[in-house]
């Protein structure tokens, strides 16, 4: 496991672009049930994996999680509530060589709460989890992405896009505006050889159902490996 070291970093695409690897991979908003399954599974297939949550604590819990793979696992904290402390650390990464060229952004602030009580400061913070930061580590990565005429941007999306749930305002709003998000930077970046779009997960993760976190992993890994033309959605519906 190597830890990836802090940085001073402006952020500014206008800055030097390191090269792209295309078995790295970079997986934002890495936890215990689905992340952690999404970067086994690249692991496991021979990916070097980076994994970017705001705790040290549980990014170096499940880094150590993933020994058995034998794969080269770097770790970087960084909070997604935090635009510019996110695109900082993101602007350091993509200037080193051998950057990642496959992005999964999995960060969400998924806590349920309603409208009419959240205050401002929660819908705020919750908008830059579930939607800016994807934005910000996409503008990051296009500059390295661009010189090497490739790249993947996966966003994990949810069916609350599709039924909004009161209970779950933010989560719905965000995953709404995410994939409306992954579908223009997909307009904007598909022109230079980067595929961008959303993988709905149309169901609740359980492990042991057909929405196990395993299960839905391996549809990653499959969206990726393909060279078919895109679409700007997929959707996994546990079958």
């Amino acid at each position: 496991m190597t830890r990836l070291p802090a940085s001073q970093a402006d952020g500014s695409e206008n800055g030097r672009a390191g090269s792209i690897d295309a078995g790295h991979l970079l997986l934002v908003g890495v936890g215990p049930g689905l992340g952690l399954a999404i970067a086994r599974r690249f692991a496991v297939g021979g990916y070097r994996v980076t994994l970017v949550a705001r705790s040290t604590d549980r990014l170096d819990e499940l880094a150590r999680s993933l020994d058995d793979t034998s794969a080269e696992i770097n770790t970087v904290e960084a909070d997604a509530s935090r635009p510019e402390d996110l695109r900082a650390r993101m602007a350091q990464l993509y200037r080193e060589e051998g950057a990642p060229a496959v992005v999964i952004y999995n960060a969400v602030l998924g806590s349920p709460d309603q409208l009419m009580s959240s205050t401002a400061a929660h819908l705020q913070e919750a908008y830059a989890v579930d939607v800016i930061g994807a934005i910000v580590v996409a503008q990051e990565a296009a500059a390295a992405m661009r010189a090497a005429g490739l790249g993947t941007v996966i966003v994990t999306g949810g069916g609350f896009a599709d039924h909004p749930i009161p209970a779950l305002a933010t989560v719905s709003l965000g995953k709404a505006a995410l994939r409306a998000a992954a579908t223009m930077l997909a307009a904007d970046l598909g022109p230079d050889g980067i595929r961008v779009a959303t993988l709905t997960i149309a169901g609740q993760i359980v492990a042991g159902t057909a929405f196990d976190p395993a299960h839905i992993a391996e549809r990653y890994w499959e969206i990726v490996q393909t060279d078919d033309p895109w679409p700007a959605e997929f959707r996994f519906t546990g079958e």
